[in-house]
């Protein structure tokens, strides 16, 4: 043999060595591709099965600031209704103490008259006022006790 042919020899079995290590790494490549595939595959399917849910997720949030709406709504007319008994109480407690102060007048005034009675003897004078007050309170009570019942 000669020089050439062992040269050639070599060059003849690196060609078949670098084929056979080019075939296998081409299976390794189609396995890794096949794998890849695969798990694009499923990942693909849990995106699908997560966009339903996130779908779902959305239109619950809808419905939920729908009701929140709804719900401001009716807080916003409760505290307007809450606004206008307040309104109505003050008024009413005005009007109250309007009258009292009216009454309180009054039994001044009638106090005056009373006091100013110099004929009536002092007995007399003591039995009729307390008479009058004794009445007054009654009256007074009486009124603010049917004022509470309405």
């Amino acid at each position: 043999m000669t020089p050439n042919e062992v040269f050639f020899g070599f060059i003849a079995a690196a060609i078949v060595a670098l084929v056979i290590a080019l075939i296998w790494l081409s299976a390794r490549i189609a396995d890794a591709i096949g794998a890849a595939k695969a798990f694009l595959s499923t990942a693909e399917h849990a995106m699908q099965e997560s966009l339903g849910e996130v779908n779902l997720n959305l239109r619950s949030m809808r419905t939920i600031t729908d009701n929140i709406s709804a719900v401001t709504a009716d807080v916003t007319a409760f505290s307007g209704s809450i606004r206008d008994v307040g309104e109505q109480v003050r008024q009413l407690t005005e009007e109250v103490g309007d009258g009292v102060r009216q009454l309180t007048e009054s039994v001044k005034q009638i106090g005056d008259v009373v006091g100013s009675l110099g004929t009536e003897t002092a007995a007399s004078w003591s039995g009729l006022r307390a008479g009058l007050r004794a009445g007054l309170e009654f009256f007074l009570k009486n009124l603010f006790q049917q004022g509470a019942a309405r």
